[in-house]
């Protein structure tokens, strides 16, 4: 079964290098669709697989997932929790290639998912360095919206550092969720800022434990990603602010490719990958491959 895998993943795989080196020298968008698509979603994400090596240290590899969605806009309700809008048809890309590649991958396929058509489109996803440089090369005009998850996650951080497990680091986050939750971004940072100062500079060789060395990381990280924390206007607009599609989408890959017992080859894997997330799309990717497969066997 994992040799028809890999043989089938192997098609797919030249197949969508093959319209992603298209997508990329002809630079041609299609037909606009009859009805507007009004919010078109992007998001990446990686998970892990273990590989063959001789260094031990060197056997986990990060197998990069991007997804493109539709969505409809669901503005935020007075006295209402805010969710945000489900997706309507998913489209799914997996590589072990960098993220460069990965950047150029989903490009195509948004190209296809009709991205230049798109009413409203949005890249949303963690501020990993990886994962901002495809933002940046592969959508610069796309909004970007930091995972709200992540964004509290680096706040509870910056309390833990700054006061330690005490009730007011636990203060102090809330304060600061509710500042950012409702865009005093300047309070925000000013506050970050403030405790940064306060304990002064890192050290060049200071421990990546060092309060010091996590606070500088902390302010560094929200003033970077600084244009994804406008959490009031992404709220009025009615997008999403949760990453739990592409976070989704990497555990049903995880189910197949990543486990303690499973040790691929990166061919193997990227191979696999190329099945699995053809599976997991829901723009008929799958039945159009078998249909186009059929009829190629049968000439």
């Amino acid at each position: 079964m994992q040799l028809l895998t890999e043989r089938v993943g192997s098609i797919q795989a030249r197949q969508r290098d093959a319209a992603t080196e298209s997508f990329l020298r002809l630079r041609l968008s299609p037909a606009p669709p009859p009805q507007p698509i009004p919010l078109l979603v992007i998001t990446a994400d990686g998970g892990r697989v273990q590989t063959i090596q001789d260094d031990p240290d060197e056997k986990w590899k990060e197998n990069k997932v991007g997804v493109a969605y539709d969505a409809l806009p669901e503005p935020e309700q007075p006295g209402a929790e805010y969710h945000g809008p489900p997706p309507i048809t998913r489209s799914v890309v997996a590589t072990m290639a960098p993220w460069e590649k990965l950047g150029t991958h989903l490009s195509a396929v948004a190209n296809r998912r009709g991205y230049a058509h798109a009413l409203q489109t949005i890249f949303i996803s963690d501020g990993a360095k990886g994962i901002r440089s495809i933002r940046e090369q592969s959508f610069p005009d796309a909004a970007f919206v930091l995972d709200w998850a992540h964004a509290a996650e680096h706040v509870h951080q910056t309390s833990q550092a700054a006061f330690g497990n005490s009730p007011q680091a636990d203060t102090w986050a809330e304060q600061q969720k509710a500042r950012l939750w409702n865009g005093k971004l300047d309070l925000f940072l000013k506050d970050i800022r403030t405790l940064a100062d306060k304990l002064g500079p890192p050290p060049p060789k200071a421990n990546p434990n060092d309060p010091r060395r996590i606070l500088a990381n902390q302010l560094d990280y929200f003033s970077t990603n600084r244009a994804g924390l406008d959490y009031p206007t992404f709220r009025k607009r009615g997008w999403p602010i949760g990453s739990g599609i592409i976070e989704s989408t990497i555990k049903q890959i995880a189910k197949r490719v990543k486990g303690t017992e499973k040790h691929w080859t990166t061919t193997g894997a990227e191979q696999t990958l190329q099945v699995v997330a053809q599976i997991l799309s829901e723009d008929q990717s799958w039945e159009l491959f078998w249909k186009s497969y059929s009829c190629a066997v049968a000439a």
